[in-house]
Formats: structure tokens, sequence, C-alpha cells
């Protein structure tokens, strides 16, 4: 914004900041739109799909219980031998990757 308010060109800024026009143009639009509050970044990632607490309820009441409990052959709980149960309860298509993140938010240790 500073290059551009020097009068530097559109062309100018991208090419100095390794980048496209239509990326400055956009970032001019949200400057235009809401000042510096609309360069500042947003969060990375998405959102989460589905209710975390509801989820980890779920995950301390099932390492309650071995799996044994539920008809598994092992005698501890992995990653994907939770999302299975997790989806056989839930229907939600967890992925073990997303539980192996969520276990320490939820306190659990693994």
């Amino acid at each position: 914004m500073l290059m551009l308010h020097r009068g530097d060109t559109v062309s100018h800024v991208a090419r100095t900041l390794c980048s496209t026009r239509s990326s400055i143009g956009r970032w001019i639009n949200w400057f235009t739109l809401s000042g510096v509050e609309g360069l500042k970044s947003l969060p990375s990632g998405r959102g989460r799909r589905w209710l975390f607490e509801h989820i980890c309820a779920l995950l301390h009441e099932l390492v309650k219980h071995s799996p044994g409990d539920f008809g598994y052959q092992r005698s501890r709980w992995s990653t994907e031998l939770l999302a299975i149960k997790i989806r056989d309860v839930t229907d939600c298509p967890l992925h073990s990757s997303t539980i192996r993140q969520w276990l320490p938010a939820a306190g659990l240790v693994w």
C-alpha cells in the first residue's frame, strides 16, 4: 500500500513483491473496503466440521473401557480403532489423524 501511495504502478509493485497484479488488486480492494483490518491475515485452515466438545466427551468415555469391551480383539486403543468406533456411534467419518490431533486438546495423553 505504501508503494502504491508513493506512486508506483500496480505492475511495479507486483514485480517487486514477486506477486501477481490480481493479488495486488485484491489487496487494494480489501484495503479500500476495510482499511488496515482488511489486510490482516485470516486464521489458517478451515473450521471444524464436527462438534469438538461432543467428540471429546465420547473419547473420554471410550478410553474408560478397553476395546475388548466392544468386541474387538485388541487390548489397547489405537487412533484407527477410536476412529472406527466414533464412526459407528456418531456416523461422523473422522480420520485417525484428526483424532491424533484432538487427543492432547481433549486432555488425553497418547
